[in-house]
């Protein structure tokens, strides 16, 4: 970690609070000089430091620059974190380099270029309004097992926001986050498996996040919001991923799942839905442990939904 990097590290972990330069100076080897010009030229790349005379340099709670070293000083053990200021997608980033991870990954992207949703939808990620990363994890589950991780994911995320904002965040089924009625988030899972043993190898979970955004795309714009909070994000995704990877050690025994049920968006509602090309309206009565939707459609029919679509009047 270079001089630049150590410092960010060391405010990032005391955010809020004064660290007097001697102090940053011992803990990195070099002169109380080298720490002034370094914190300098963090200020001229926008880093909002507070530095006052026999007190010290302070990062202050405004600053949410997204970087590796801020997203490690709020991890509680070793993980690689990439951070990029452009990608096209940290999945598809995710996919092309796995094989570089000895374990479990962070990359985040200021912004996406081709941002990636579920059934091939595209995931509007501009520069500054959000939050866009994907975690790189290597649950020791079966096949089965895995599918659960989504939903796993979306419990995480949820808790997560509930802590940052007043709004009450909701799971539409199957991976999809909303507050008052629109959404902020959505999820992407993609699982390296080896079928051999029937053991997953991999999990790429990609969230985006839409915290600030405020001008969406025409065809997304009576649909989408954010959160509506200015936020610490390297704590955030450290957040995220912490409560992520505690809930992956669950998998199995799907305790995770009641939570997920008190954040759902659908359980008693009427939704609309298709299957086989036939239209159904439905209510949504049970969420199961495997992350099915049971539904009772309007002839009295009970179905059990696995994957696709519903839609929901909101």
């Amino acid at each position: 970690m270079n001089l630049r990097d150590k410092i960010i590290f060391i405010l990032e972990s005391n955010r809020g609070s004064y660290i007097s330069g001697q102090s940053i100076a011992q803990s990195c080897g070099v002169s109380r000089n080298a720490i002034s010009k370094c914190v300098n030229s963090l200020k001229d790349e926008g880093y909002v430091i507070d530095s006052v005379h026999n007190l010290g340099h302070r990062l202050d709670p405004s600053c949410d620059i997204l970087s590796e070293s801020g997203i490690r000083a709020h991890l509680d053990e070793e993980c690689a974190v990439k951070v990029f200021s452009s990608i096209d997608s940290t999945n598809s980033e995710a996919k092309r380099t796995i094989d570089t991870f000895q374990g479990d990954a962070i990359l985040a992207s200021c912004e996406q270029t081709a941002g990636r949703g579920r059934h091939g939808r595209s995931f509007y990620s501009p520069n500054g309004g959000g939050l866009y990363f994907s975690c790189v994890l290597h649950p020791d589950v079966s096949l089965s097992d895995a599918t659960a991780i989504t939903s796993a994911a979306a419990v995480a995320v949820c808790e997560s926001i509930a802590e940052i904002t007043s709004g009450s965040p909701k799971i539409k089924w199957v991976n999809d986050l909303f507050i008052d009625g629109k959404k902020v988030c959505g999820i992407l899972t993609e699982a390296v498996s080896d079928f051999e043993s029937g053991r997953v190898q991999a999990v790429i979970v990609g969230i985006g996040i839409n915290l600030t955004t405020e001008i969406f795309p025409e065809e997304i714009r009576d649909i989408a919001a954010s959160v509506g909070v200015r936020v610490n994000k390297n704590a955030l995704i450290a957040s995220i991923f912490k409560r992520l990877k505690a809930l992956c050690a669950t998998l199995p025994d799907k305790s995770f799942m009641e939570l997920y049920r008190d954040y759902s968006l659908v359980l008693g509602r009427d939704i609309n839905f298709e299957r086989n090309q036939v239209k159904y309206k439905a209510k949504a009565v049970a969420i199961n442990d495997d992350g099915s939707l049971e539904v009772i459609t309007e002839n009295g029919e009970k179905m059990l939904l696995n994957s696709g679509e519903i839609s929901i009047k909101l």
